[in-house]
């Protein structure tokens, strides 16, 4: 973060100073041609810096480079004083060539070093931090004369490149905790866009974006200077105008930028910067002073470093790492330095003609371009769902859904789910009479899989992965699940990480693999943990055959699977009256349970945590995580067969201190129960003496009326537990 904002305070200030430096030694006639070469410099820089951090990566390119631009600032200060008309157009140079390939190489430099989970929680804070530099940055150079401001631009990229150092330092333990899938095979940029041809549109629209701004810069510098003159005035005016463009970009980002991608997409969102060029230059056009073309130029500021960066960079969600690094470096510096000069073109285009209607003919060209650019990035979110959808496929992007911020990407994820294409190809099929048939020797072609059976595979691959991310898009799209994934997801029922998911996925299935369900309930070779996890998703299963299932694993040699078999026959029963369950079988469950030692007794506990919000018969906030297991799964049974209500309170009853209540709800019980069983329940929780022998109604009646008493208890129990 420490980098991040020393990186924009130097771009903001680095703006004002190149600007400011330069036009103080040369008319603004002379900026075209500055920016032309600037650009040429920027994409010669842009092509290196992209092999550069496809062989070595980023980690150790990026520092270094920052010390080399901190060193060559401190020369362009010395020569600054000595030859001011070479010293501002080497500093032009470095700060638009070298600048914009060291802001890029930050942000791959970051996606090196951090896992992308960590990256998730950590690029909001580092996007935050840089604007805040870039805010000092800009106040800095508001208050530096321009001699100084090199000197203060040389030492914030020697810290910067200390940072980065440090940063880098991290690096190996950040990359033992990447997915697999973080590191792939060396890529290159061909190779991204010819799996993703929307980055075309996508560096069309850069290209279109940067000309725009170019041009209608140099009308704005145009006026400033005239307005401001040379020299400090010049230079205070640009560091204050990148301070407010700063501001008023962390205003946006934090309170349109969400909205802007949730209600319109990518493509609009993108795209709200040409619309707002082209509407700004029309207004130019009829005003134009200079506090309108400065509202323009301002504009187009503040919506790139908002809404249109932040849909820009969403657009690289479906490259790989290996493509992702190259082809984001053509575009970021490339063709982003090509839009330079394109604008720098057009500029010393209508220059030429004539400087007195130049402005306005650079509007008006600047309004055609914004028009194109707003067709572009309409077309930008086909190609981006369909590359998205590839992606997802092939594995090639990991995604967070419930961070998904954008309309675009949930649409694909939506569409995927079905394995079908979020857009169709627009592809004519030629009629069966016209396709040509073979007569020697027939073609040789690749054979193809059904299309119906490719999604089904690969959603096999990714839910046998082993890792959780992958593992849980592959279950969020599994939404009717296939019959032939049942099993693989009934298995991660045993992993911790994602059996929650799973368990939700099963049940919305449950009614059409209940048989699959009870046959792994009961196989007792099957994994602990997904047995003891089965029951709750069975008591979707509305039916007789689900019943019988969980009444044979009342059996079961593992407490925990019982006790889950118990709790779902409870749940089914309760909500579908017209379901039954064999009292024989439940009376013998119970004595099962009764004939243990009193140790086993004891001993039994649950490793599932219990979820806070799941109803129980006999449990409330008193008596949850503290009443003992064996005899709730017991009372459990025994409201299988007997009214609950009393049973309610007698269970609470047999947990107080309270001889006389625990006497009470015995008494109920001697009652109710089966004279094998009595014996037996007794014995464990110690009956004490008998006194006057009543009636089963009255002592029912007592029993109820004893509920306040019973509760009352209970909770000076708890008191006297947590005191």
């Amino acid at each position: 973060m420490l980098g991040a904002g020393i990186l924009m305070a130097h771009q903001v200030g680095a703006k004002a100073a190149r600007d400011a430096v330069f036009l103080s030694n040369y008319d603004p006639k002379a900026l075209p041609a500055m920016v032309f070469a600037g650009a040429a410099a920027s994409v010669l820089l842009g092509v290196l810096a992209s092999r550069l951090l496809s062989r070595y990566t980023p980690s150790r390119i990026v520092p270094p480079a920052f010390l080399v631009s901190a060193l060559l600032q401190f020369g362009e200060w010395r020569l600054l004083a000595d030859q001011p008309k070479l010293g501002a157009v080497l500093v032009y140079l470095h700060m638009v060539a070298l600048g914009a390939v060291l802001l890029s190489s930050f942000w791959s430099l970051t996606n090196e070093v951090l896992d992308p989970h960590t990256a998730k929680r950590r690029f909001g804070q580092i996007a935050a931090t840089g604007t805040v530099g870039g805010i000092l940055g800009g106040l800095a150079a508001a208050s530096l004369n321009t001699s100084n401001i090199l000197l203060w631009l040389g030492t914030l990229h020697l810290l910067g490149g200390i940072a980065l150092m440090a940063l880098r330092a991290s690096a190996p333990k950040a990359a033992s905790t990447r997915p697999q899938w973080w590191s792939e095979p060396r890529g290159s940029a061909r190779q991204a866009f010819k799996k993703a041809p929307y980055l075309f549109s996508l560096a069309a629209l850069v290209a279109i974006g940067t000309s725009s701004a170019a041009a209608v810069d140099w009308v704005f510098k145009l006026q400033a200077t005239e307005h401001f003159g040379r020299g400090e005035p010049l230079l205070r005016f640009f560091g204050l105008f990148h301070t407010s463009v700063q501001i008023l970009s962390l205003i946006v980002q934090g309170a349109g930028t969400r909205f802007f991608l949730e209600r319109l997409g990518l493509g609009k969102t993108v795209g709200s910067l040409p619309a707002a060029i082209a509407t700004g230059s029309v207004g130019a056009l009829f005003a134009p002073v200079f506090p309108v073309i400065t509202v323009l130029r301002g504009a187009e500021a503040v919506l790139r470093g908002s809404l249109f960066r932040s849909g820009y960079e969403l657009f690289y969600t479906p490259l790989p790492v290996a493509e992702k690094r190259p082809a984001k470096s053509i575009i970021d510096v490339g063709v982003d330095r090509l839009g330079d000069a394109l604008g720098a073109g057009i500029t010393q285009f209508w220059l030429v003609l004539g400087t007195t209607a130049a402005p306005n003919r650079i509007l008006l060209t600047v309004i055609g371009l914004a028009v194109a650019g707003i067709f572009v990035a309409r077309r930008l979110d086909r190609g981006y769902v369909q590359a998205l959808e590839k992606s997802l496929v092939s594995r090639a992007v990991e995604l967070d859904l419930s961070e998904l911020r954008d309309s675009t990407t949930r649409f694909a994820m939506r569409k995927s789910s079905g394995g079908l294409p979020a857009v169709a190809p627009q592809t004519e099929q030629p009629a069966a009479a016209e396709m040509p048939v073979p007569v020697a020797a027939p073609e040789v072609r690749e054979p193809t899989r059904p299309r119906a059976l490719e999604p089904v595979v690969q959603r096999m691959a990714d839910l046998r992965s082993g890792r959780s991310g992958r593992v849980r898009v592959a279950l969020l799209l599994s939404d009717p699940l296939d019959p032939v994934l049942s099993a693989q997801v009934i298995s991660l029922l045993a992993w911790d990480d994602v059996h929650d998911l799973a368990r939700e996925v099963l049940i919305k299935a449950a009614p059409r693999i209940c048989g699959q369900l009870i046959d792994f309930l009961l196989d007792e070779s099957q994994d602990f943990a997904i047995r003891r996890r089965i029951p709750r998703v069975l008591t979707a299963c509305a039916s007789q055959r689900a019943v019988d299932g969980l009444v044979a694993a009342l059996s079961d040699s593992r407490f925990e699977v019982r006790f889950q078999s118990a709790r779902g026959l409870e749940a089914l029963l309760e909500g579908n009256p017209d379901l039954h369950v064999r009292s024989e079988a439940v009376w013998d469950a119970v004595d099962r349970e009764l004939s243990v030692s009193r140790s086993v007794w004891e001993g039994h506990s649950l490793l599932d945590r219990r979820d806070p919000s799941e109803k129980t018969q006999f449990l409330d906030e008193v008596l949850r995580e503290r009443a003992n297991a064996s005899l709730e799964h017991v009372f459990t049974l025994l409201a299988l067969v007997l009214p609950r209500e009393p049973l309610k309170v007698a269970f609470r009853a047999l947990h107080t201190e309270d001889p006389l209540l625990r006497g009470l709800a015995l008494e109920y019980l001697e009652t109710v129960l089966p004279e094998g069983v009595r014996e037996k329940l007794s014995r464990i929780v110690q009956k004490p003496a008998s006194g006057e022998r009543r009636t089963g109604d009255e002592i029912v009646e007592s029993l109820m009326k004893s509920n306040q008493s019973v509760v009352l208890r209970l909770r000076q129990k708890l008191d006297k537990l947590e005191g």
